[in-house]
């Protein structure tokens, strides 16, 4: 059977410490920006502003938004232990170790991974990424993303996820040639919703691409 984490971590890039989002570095001396820093810049007028008269009108802005990246960082972690057969549950705190159980039934479709929590590139999409989860989830070989929410989501509102999930396949592709099919994202709200969301690469390669061109011109104008 093909090696694809050995593949991965021979390419691996080094996470750069700058305060203009994240950006990679390849063992070629290339520096790309992550998809993140890509969708977050050539977002939408309407999700820019709405974002910016949150912040204007939510005085405490600044520590929900913290403590949301807390939550969320330990819940990976917990996630990433759990699979990684390592899990110390009584080291967390008690929210993420609640997010945790509320996705493990679907943690259960997941088996045979290949990589968790992967820095990746692409030197023809000149983007880099850490993907959470590489691994068949209901025996298909799958792009897979955890999400804690403080709401349920609706399908719309993971549209920004899918194109990101869709770049990292597309890296996963140019590295190992093995192609991805499936983007999985799910979500964990603090309101005990769980959510699936199963997508196919295809039907987002050509607003990724759109979204990455769009912000090269940007920054090249």
């Amino acid at each position: 059977m093909v090696n694809f984490s050995q593949m991965l971590k021979t390419r691996e890039p080094t996470l750069l410490d700058r305060e203009d989002g994240h950006w990679y570095k390849t063992k070629f001396d290339n520096v790309y920006p992550s998809v993140n820093t890509i969708l977050s810049a050539t977002a939408s007028d309407e999700k820019k502003n709405s974002l910016a008269s949150w912040k204007e009108n939510e005085p405490a802005h600044e520590y929900i938004t913290a403590q949301a990246q807390d939550i969320g960082t330990q819940s990976h972690q917990i996630i990433d232990d759990y699979l990684s057969n390592s899990l110390a549950i009584e080291e967390f705190d008690l929210l993420p170790i609640a997010h945790f159980h509320n996705l493990k039934p679907y943690l259960e479709n997941i088996s045979e991974v290949v990589c968790i929590e992967q820095r990746m590139y692409s030197d023809k999409l000149k983007v880099a990424g850490t993907s959470d989860l590489i691994a068949k989830y209901n025996g298909e070989l799958s792009i897979i993303d955890y999400k804690t929410k403080r709401k349920p989501q609706v399908d719309e509102y993971m549209y920004e996820y899918y194109l990101q999930t869709t770049c990292y396949a597309q890296m996963f592709e140019e590295v190992t040639g093995q192609k991805i099919n499936q983007v999985v994202i799910l979500v964990s709200s603090e309101k005990n919703t769980r959510q699936e969301f199963i997508k196919t690469c295809d039907d987002y390669v050509e607003p990724m691409n759109e979204r990455i061109e769009k912000y090269y011109i940007n920054n090249l104008s």
